[in-house]
């Protein structure tokens, strides 16, 4: 199973209760076809970038999930026909390599060395 972040914008009138069925309803579609929420992450309210459905709060929910791919479709399907969920993204979380953690690590000691005034050294990419 591949693991999955889903960050879902619910409407922002909804109660409090109602937002956590929601998420309740989630986390049983996720475990009922064989996958784990691995963390739910509630955002809170948040002004939104443009309007969407003449709203402009949105309640944020971020779900980290290791789920079969089959349960993505059925997932977005059931977002779509929702109107209590405003906007819903799933994307496939990324480990991060060994490689990619000491590129960060350079970088954030050259951006240290930038801001100190001393001359920042160049990274050879291969």
């Amino acid at each position: 199973m591949k693991t999955y972040e889903t960050t879902i914008i619910f409407d922002p009138g909804l109660e409090e209760a109602r937002i956590n069925d929601e998420v309740d309803r989630v986390s049983q579609s996720i475990g009922q076809a064989g996958g784990e929420v691995v963390e739910v992450q509630r955002w809170g309210k948040r002004k939104l970038a443009y309007n969407i459905r003449k709203r402009r709060d949105g309640t944020y929910v971020h779900v980290k999930h290791k789920s079969p791919p089959e349960l993505i479709a059925e997932m977005d399907r059931r977002f779509r026909l929702s109107e209590l969920v405003l906007r819903h993204l799933t994307v496939l979380a990324v480990k991060e390599s060994p490689v990619v953690a000491e590129d960060a690590a350079k970088g954030a000691e050259a951006q240290a060395a930038g801001a100190a005034g001393e001359p920042v050294p160049t990274v050879p990419r291969g």
